[in-house]
């Protein structure tokens, strides 16, 4: 189930308060300047720090080449994240 464009404009990380990059085949929201990322269950985004789920070197650089080649953000321009 793919979120809601509106909702993906005003989602942000708990932590750092940025914008989160919306991986949808991943079902889970990324923030790769922390290097972790938070699950969407059932459509809704879990956005608890605890829920996070931390990312080893290989699984980040992995993501990172995903959103890269993808260009998935949450509706906010690149430059702004």
């Amino acid at each position: 189930m793919a979120l809601d464009p509106l909702l993906l404009e005003i989602l942000v990380c708990p932590e750092d308060k940025q914008p989160l990059w919306y991986l949808p085949e991943e079902e889970s929201l990324l923030n790769l300047r922390l290097g972790c990322r938070y699950p969407v269950r059932d459509g809704i985004p879990v956005l608890l720090v605890d829920e996070r789920e931390e990312l080893d070197e290989v699984e980040r650089a992995r993501l990172a080449a995903e959103v890269e080649r993808s260009g998935v953000l949450t509706g906010r321009p690149a430059d702004r994240s």
